[in-house]
């Protein structure tokens, strides 16, 4: 799909189906995915996800996870199932494997507790930003930007959070790995720097309103896009600071 020539942003309505990353969620509400947030092809997400600057590799691994049929069933369902996000059913007119974005906060794939700004499964809906969280987390450093030190401090300070008021908590390495990737995307895709890391404003426009920092001058890497190396450089980053175990 082509992406509105002006990266018109329209906020979600009632209707509109939404996961619980605010990245997905501002590519919808820019259009750059559909709106509506369903029937979402894997050329659309690749496109959108390429348009801000992720790497055809990083990009690839995350459509293909996207894709896969989901199954409860990890010791034996089809091998990477139980991280998968569609229904065998999930399928637009013409026959293609399309994903709605709701599925995406779906249990047991790779929504999980102990997220930087929704609630715990056990605690409350872990679909949209928790107003109470996201203050938590832009105030969380007196500084104008987010390092990768501040990223990952918060992280384990939101983990002894849970552990005290989630008696149902399920959070482990594997868990670890994905809310630490989850930032170091973020950092990849919206740091400016080595030094500067992420400025508090573009945190603010992507999750208190689910909107791309276009407004804030943030302009998405053209020529050296976010590949793997990179990414799991900075994962492993954050990881030091976050390491809760």
């Amino acid at each position: 799909m082509p992406h509105a020539k002006d990266d018109s942003y329209e906020p979600a309505s009632s209707s509109d189906a939404r996961s619980p990353c605010p990245v997905l969620n501002s590519l919808a509400n820019h259009h750059r995915l559909p709106h509506d947030g369903r029937n979402i092809t894997a050329a659309q997400l690749r496109s959108a996800l390429g348009s801000i600057g992720l790497g055809a590799d990083v990009s690839a691994l995350l459509v293909w996870r996207a894709f896969t049929i989901h199954s409860d069933d990890g010791e034996f369902g089809p091998h990477g199932s139980i991280g998968g996000l569609r229904d065998a059913t999930d399928l637009n007119a013409a026959g293609e494997p399309v994903l709605h974005l709701d599925k995406v906060g779906r249990p047991h794939a790779i929504e999980h507790d102990v997220s930087v700004t929704r609630q715990d499964r056990a605690l409350g809906d872990p679909i949209p930003c928790d107003p109470a969280l996201y203050a938590q987390f832009v105030g969380s450093t007196p500084r104008a930007g987010f390092g990768v030190p501040d990223l990952g401090r918060y992280r384990k300070l939101r983990y002894a959070e849970s552990q005290k008021s989630n008696p149902a908590l399920k959070f482990g390495r594997r868990e670890h790995y994905i809310a630490c990737g989850e930032l170091a995307v973020l950092r990849c895709l919206f740091g400016e720097g080595v030094g500067k890391g992420i400025p508090k404003s573009y945190l603010q426009a992507l999750f208190g309103e689910e909107r791309l920092p276009l407004e804030e001058g943030w302009r998405p890497r053209r020529w050296v896009k976010a590949f793997l190396p990179e990414a799991a450089a900075v994962i492993l980053a954050i990881s030091r600071y976050a390491w809760p175990f």
